[in-house]
């Protein structure tokens, strides 16, 4: 009897944790980084629109890349404090291996125009001029800016940063997602 009840009491232990919302699909409001296990990821929602230069792009075109997106705003002093770090990483990555892509949240285009051109960004942005977009990324508090996720290979969000990266953890971040 005793075995049958400490079966009974493992099985509904097991199952309480089946079905549970993932970690990453959770709002969390403070700033930080938090890393989420292959078991915790959600799948990030195929964000699409119209970059600074006119040109549609969609994530689901970087599938089997990991893709870093960076939510910034010319207007945002900690996003222009951490633009030279991510694109010092932009730069040194392999385009093979991964693609950067910004999403330029509720700014002028003029404004964001001069900010690319001042830091020599060398990926696209996506406009998102009223912040929809961002508000439908999984885990990033609305208007989150700075926030950058991580998006593995097969399209979950493996990373979330929200305020600046730094480095050297920013590039770790990077690398511990394409090499798993």
């Amino acid at each position: 009897m005793k075995l049958y009840v400490v079966g009974v009491a493992v099985i509904a232990i097991a199952l309480t944790g089946c079905g549970r919302e993932p970690v990453g699909s959770r709002v969390s409001e403070s700033a930080g980084t938090t890393e989420f296990s292959t078991f915790d990821r959600v799948t990030m929602p195929n964000i699409s629109g119209t970059t600074l230069d006119g040109q549609q792009l969609s994530l689901d075109s970087f599938r089997g890349k990991v893709v870093v997106l960076n939510n910034w705003a010319s207007w945002c002093l900690p996003c222009n404090d951490e633009a030279p770090i991510i694109v010092t990483a932009a730069n040194k990555s392999d385009k093979d291996d991964v693609a950067f892509v910004g999403l330029d949240v509720s700014d002028q285009d003029s404004s964001a125009k001069d900010f690319v051109d001042l830091y020599k960004v060398p990926y696209p942005s996506i406009v998102d001029s009223n912040g929809a977009i961002l508000r439908s990324e999984p885990g990033v508090p609305p208007g989150a800016l700075p926030s950058t996720l991580i998006i593995d290979r097969e399209g979950n969000v493996a990373v979330r940063i929200v305020g600046s990266v730094k480095e050297p953890e920013f590039s770790r971040l990077i690398a511990n997602v394409i090499h798993e």
